[in-house]
């Protein structure tokens, strides 16, 4: 074929600029390996390995059996989205209109949505390291500029008022907040978050507040934004969802809620010229999430957490090299490991970094857990203790016995 008739091959500015999911690339290589009969043990996933809870499971076979299996509103049905303002009504005493709450395909479309509706470029969203992985991408993808603002062990992973003041300008459009934390089960604390709310009256950015994981806290009360800034709502995006409180990550069902309508009908607009809606199923199901009583299922869920928390914590303080602080939020870890770095293992292996270490644990140990790099937090790493206690222990002596020094 002659070179003149071929047509170049070319993928926009915008997804050059972005990176795949660090996080679903670990899952994917530890499928690969599983399926060719190696007996990998991943710490990589976040997601419970607790069964969706059987009321909800009942009510998506009413669905199905009752042909609930049509396009729905985009946006969610208003069942789901006036459920959803009960909800809220008794997390914040603030009454959302229904029509303000946009039910998405799971919380990460809802995140997507809102930077994508509130972001342009030349604005700067301000992104605390560690981040989620998807967050400075999806920043990027709304041609705007991610800001990361880089914390530590030293600061339990959490934003100082120091560091606000160091990195606002005049392009500052939004922060994001996620608490508790993924990757690293940081918990803001009241006081914390009056200060961040003392820094945002001093500008004008927005803050979108990430509650995935507000059903899974250990110690002591969780402080949510609104009950603590409700003056902030005007300015305030509450993204949240069902994948983590109640084990329904594959269902897809999460939500944005604003108090503006302007912002909301902006969503909309986005998501109705993408995915339109979830899945109607999921929708209906949700109901059920959102309306009956879970109380109880939701408390053993995060005991089980608590038990496997407190041992892998204790663990990893025991090996040489590590240091791991103790998660008051979420189902993660994130241990410092840059006692470990260009030091001799037992072995002769020296390692330099924490992208090093995690691939040389899945090649060496046969173990799954993402680098810090990922997260924007070079020298950490991100294991999940979402898995049976005994996957846990067996990991972590792999673990143990692969980065033992010399």
């Amino acid at each position: 074929m002659s070179n003149a008739n071929q047509i170049p091959i070319r993928t926009s500015k915008r997804t050059q600029r972005v990176a795949a999911s660090a996080t679903q690339a670990v899952e994917g290589k530890v499928a690969e390996m599983r399926a060719a009969g190696i007996p990998v043990i991943s710490f990589g996933a976040g997601e419970p390995d607790f069964p969706t809870p059987s009321a909800i499971k009942d009510q998506g076979h009413d669905a199905i059996n009752t042909n609930l299996t049509k396009y729905t509103p985009a946006g969610g049905t208003m069942p789901l989205r006036k459920a959803i303002v009960a909800k809220l009504k008794t997390q914040t005493e603030y009454d959302y209109k229904w029509q303000n709450v946009i039910v998405t395909n799971g919380g990460k479309e809802a995140i997507f949505l809102a930077i994508m509706a509130l972001c342009d470029s030349g604005d700067e969203v301000i992104v605390p390291a560690p981040y989620w992985v998807s967050y400075p991408e999806m920043v990027k993808l709304a041609d705007a500029t991610p800001v990361i603002i880089p914390t530590g062990i030293e600061t339990e992973f959490k934003l100082t008022r120091e560091m606000l003041d160091q990195h606002t300008t005049a392009n500052t459009r939004m922060i994001l907040l996620c608490s508790p934390s993924n990757p690293t089960g940081s918990v803001y604390t009241r006081a914390e978050l009056e200060m961040i709310a003392d820094w945002m009256r001093g500008n004008q950015a927005i803050l979108l507040t990430d509650e995935l994981y507000d059903n899974i806290v250990y110690d002591g009360v969780y402080a949510r934004w609104l009950e603590v800034a409700p003056d902030l709502i005007d300015r305030t995006i509450v993204v949240n969802g069902l994948s983590k409180s109640v084990a329904m990550t594959g269902w897809r069902i999460g939500f944005a809620a604003t108090s503006r309508d302007e912002y909301a009908k902006a969503m909309g607009k986005v998501q109705s010229h993408s995915t339109s809606h979830p899945s109607s199923v999921s929708q209906h199901a949700a109901l059920k999430a959102y309306t009956a009583n879970l109380d109880d299922e939701i408390a053993k869920m995060v005991a089980a957490f608590k038990e496997r928390r407190a041992w892998i914590v204790n663990a990893l303080n025991e090996i040489p090299g590590i240091k791991c602080a103790n998660p008051p939020g979420a189902f993660y870890v994130f241990p410092d490991l840059r006692g470990l770095f260009g030091k001799p293992l037992k072995n002769g292996r020296v390692l330099n970094t924490s992208e090093e270490v995690a691939l040389y644990l899945l090649a060496e140990a046969k173990v799954g857990l993402t680098h810090g790099e990922a997260f924007g937090a070079p020298g950490y790493a991100r294991l999940s203790y979402a898995l049976a206690m005994s996957s846990i222990q067996e990991g972590i002596a792999r673990i143990k016995a692969a980065l033992e020094l010399a």
